[in-house]
């Protein structure tokens, strides 16, 4: 009996396929594969701005203000300046335009990843590939959201797929693609900066380029980040802060900096390292990748299933190592181990951040059931069911309903008249942004305590609401639980669960 790879799916042998080869056929594909994608996220997108940041990206095509947090340090230019763009030119709504650059991103992503796959196994294992990459539930989650991620990963796996061409090939054009790809994904998202020069010059080892190759790929991707860092430097200088003219930008990139060394539930080193400490964030950011980026957390029964299908696909997967299997780490361990290492120490344990190692997991898992026997190799048709089995539900829910910081705007808006709004006084350490984006008729204090307002202040008020405990410091006040608004983290992480307290009874002055 033949393995599943060969028996059901008659898997390309790269030596004898055009699988190296990129032509027009595969960009064809590829082109197809965006356009499925791009039209069932676009479809299934959020109705509004689910997360704190993408209101911040919403204000920031406003008003690109980093003093404002508009958005905040390093300030993603190059996703403000594609979303305001279609803003400028065909008066676009800014919630419609981030959607859909957003869309469109993640529809790159997927399709960048098919012609990687079917680069290194084939085209049969690409389309599989591909798909079950589309309907992974952090990839569609993430794709349907005003946020820079999917843009980033989908420039970022494009950058990937040409350079892989550049090592191979070696011509020109594939060079200049390579270090272009990076520096958009970097201007997209800074962060990824980093990332993009690593996998600009992997290749560079593997061919023992001179240093004419050096100098032009390092040439093309600095003058590509300046592009879009000058303009953003620029516009920063302009602006009235705490520090003006030309240090106004460094004095942004440090003040977020400083922020976030002193936040250990971002960096790693912002807290006391212990065992327990460690063990909480790997679970947290790397069994998430199971958890909520496969989406097995969604109900006990997909957790089961999902976990049963992973184990067993994964220890085939380990015993069955072949040469295609090995070949495709060794390209790929390098910028992956990085990518993990930057998102482990610097940053939250939001699964985002880790969508461009989606395709790695995937492949893993795929592989162990390619090289399972029949009928254990249906297993690659199961697992891309359980994934969509969970996608389906969770974007039928974000598409219908608003995100938990949307709903408790709507509820005070149906608790009070426009007129009575500007007495009901917020203290906010979630939702500020969002009332400050939908209702800013309301009175908010931006993660201020309602101690540090004068007391006459605070009697004279219509109500007050808190959405955080820890800010409702008044003496002699009473809290009660107004409302409350949640859903499963498999859909969003961030601001998940809501909860909405009412100053009752406050002490006399």
């Amino acid at each position: 009996m033949h393995g599943c790879g060969s028996a059901l799916l008659n898997e390309d042998d790269p030596r004898s396929t055009v699988a190296n080869q990129t032509d027009w056929q595969t960009l064809t594909k590829a082109a197809f594969i965006f356009g499925i994608a791009f039209a069932i996220y676009f479809a299934s997108r959020s109705p509004g701005l689910d997360d704190w940041d993408s209101v911040q990206f919403a204000m920031g095509i406003r008003e690109f203000n980093l003093w404002k947090h508009q958005p905040h340090p390093p300030g993603y230019p190059l996703y403000i300046f594609f979303a305001w763009l279609p803003v400028r030119l065909f008066g676009w709504s800014t919630e419609f335009s981030l959607h859909f650059v957003n869309c469109a991103g993640g529809a790159l992503f997927v399709a960048a990843w098919f012609c990687i796959v079917r680069l290194q196994f084939g085209e049969r294992f690409a389309w599989l590939a591909a798909g079950t990459l589309a309907i992974t539930p952090v990839v569609w989650m993430t794709s349907i959201r005003a946020l820079t991620d999917s843009l980033a990963a989908g420039l970022l796996s494009v950058q990937l797929f040409c350079s892989l061409l550049f090592r191979n090939e070696g011509r020109t054009r594939q060079l200049i693609t390579t270090a272009l790809f990076g520096a958009a994904a970097a201007g997209v998202r800074p962060q990824l900066l980093p990332v993009a020069l690593l996998i600009l010059v992997a290749p560079f080892f593997r061919r023992r380029a001179g240093a004419g190759i050096w100098l032009t790929g390092g040439a093309i991707f600095v003058a590509g980040c300046l592009l879009w860092l000058v303009p953003t430097w620029y516009i920063q200088s302009t602006l009235p802060g705490p520090v003006t003219g030309w240090r106004s930008y460094p004095a942004q990139l440090y003040s977020q900096w400083l922020w976030r060394f002193g936040q250990p539930g971002v960096f790693i080193g912002g807290s006391h390292i212990t065992l327990l400490y460690f063990a909480k964030q790997f679970a947290l950011h790397i069994l998430g990748w199971f958890g909520i980026g496969l989406g097995f957390l969604w109900s006990p029964p997909t957790l089961i299933a999902g976990t049963l299908l992973a184990l067993s696909s994964l220890v085939v997967y380990a015993a069955r190592f072949n040469e295609q299997d090995r070949n495709f780490w060794k390209t790929h361990w390098a910028w992956a181990l990085f990518q993990i290492a930057l998102v482990f120490c610097f940053l939250p344990a939001d699964q985002r951040y880790y969508l461009v190692i989606m395709p790695l997991l995937l492949v893993a898992l795929l592989r162990g059931f390619w090289h399972m026997r029949i009928p254990l190799c249906l297993g690659m048709f199961l697992f891309p069911a359980l994934l969509l089995s969970i996608s389906i539900p969770a974007t039928i829910e974000s598409h219908r309903e608003p995100a938990p910081p949307i709903k408790a705007v709507r509820f005070l808006q149906q608790q009070y008249s426009p007129d009575q709004r500007g007495d009901v006084l917020l203290f906010l350490a979630h939702c500020q942004r969002h009332f400050k984006w939908y209702a800013p008729e309301f009175t908010v204090f931006d993660d201020l305590p309602s101690s540090a307002v004068p007391a006459e202040r605070l009697q004279k008020a219509k109500a007050i609401y808190t959405d955080e405990l820890r800010l409702a410091r008044s003496p002699g006040c009473q809290l009660a639980l107004a409302a409350e608004f949640s859903r499963s983290v498999v859909i969003y992480g961030k601001h998940h669960d809501i909860r909405l307290f009412q100053f009752k009874r406050l002490s006399a002055p």
